[in-house]
């Protein structure tokens, strides 16, 4: 069964999906890597820079085998520099 999520963009993901919001349909008891399979396949904007991205759930990082909360909130957040 699949469900639709929205996830939240920030910095260059926001900017090349030209959204601060995704939607996509993912399975139930997706990984954050099916996650981010998903995310690429539908947004293929963001294929580039997903591989330095990490997939946040409830506002704590996931790794990439994390089976994803069916509830949480969602957000994808690119690296970040600054200094």
């Amino acid at each position: 069964m699949q469900s639709e999520r929205t996830i939240r963009l920030f910095a260059g993901a926001r900017e090349a999906v030209g959204s601060d919001t995704a939607r996509v349909s993912l399975p139930e008891a997706a990984t954050a890597e099916e996650v981010l399979q998903v995310l690429a396949r539908s947004h293929p904007q963001l294929s580039g820079l997903l591989p330095s991205c990490r997939l946040v759930a409830a506002q704590e990082y996931l790794d990439p085998a994390a089976r994803v909360p069916a509830d949480a909130e969602l957000a994808l957040i690119p690296p970040v520099s600054g200094g």
